[in-house]
């Protein structure tokens, strides 16, 4: 029996209406509405987050850790995405570079006792990528890995592109693995008791 997976996405079925939003633009066919509230299935979700955007009752909502989870560790690590960069105005240089230092004195003073971008993640990722492609071992056209929901909306509607997707990490899980064996290594800490948080 194959492990129950995590989804990102629950429904507040207190606000759910029923109204078929959601259902319209899920591109798995993953929810239907059933005795007046919205069901997920949880074996066609792909936890895109796309019903997420479309209920305007908000009945569904991003399944996140509260910031107490921090407690948890004996040490954590906050992974930044280079979204969170990119949500603020950049008018030069000097901006990006306060940026980058006012968000990672945020999380610092969230909590978190280290702070490891994603981007240098993706950056491998890519790398390791073009030498894969260069290999030619996967069917071309080949398909990137970096998004956990495209590969699982490929695993669900579309099985025979399965043998298309480059069996490359994605930068979320190499910055994680990346982040914990760095501090751990600096630090003197086992890697079960680092925790990295995106």
């Amino acid at each position: 029996m194959a492990p129950e997976r995590f989804h990102s996405v629950s429904l507040l079925e207190d606000r759910c209406r029923g109204c078929t939003n959601c259902i319209k633009r899920c591109p798995t066919e993953a929810i239907r509405v059933r005795e007046g509230k919205a069901r997920i299935n949880a074996d066609r979700c792909i936890d895109c987050g796309e019903c997420i955007k479309t209920c305007d009752n908000h009945a569904k909502v991003a399944v996140t850790d509260s910031i107490e989870r921090l407690k948890d560790f004996k040490a954590t690590i906050a992974l930044p995405a280079p979204s969170l960069y990119g949500q603020f105005d950049q008018h030069g240089m000097d901006d990006v570079k306060s940026i980058y230092r006012n968000v990672m004195g945020a999380l610092m003073a969230l909590g978190f006792d280290a702070v490891y971008d994603v981007a240098y993640a993706a950056d491998i990722a890519s790398l390791i990528t073009r030498i894969h492609i260069e290999s030619g071992v996967t069917e071309k056209p080949c398909i990137s890995s970096a998004c956990p929901a495209v590969v699982r909306l490929i695993q669900v509607r579309f099985p025979s592109l399965i043998s298309h997707l480059l069996p490359v990490d994605p930068p979320i899980q190499i910055a994680g693995k990346l982040a914990k064996k760095t501090y751990a290594s600096k630090f003197g800490i086992d890697v079960r008791d680092i925790g990295a948080f995106l």
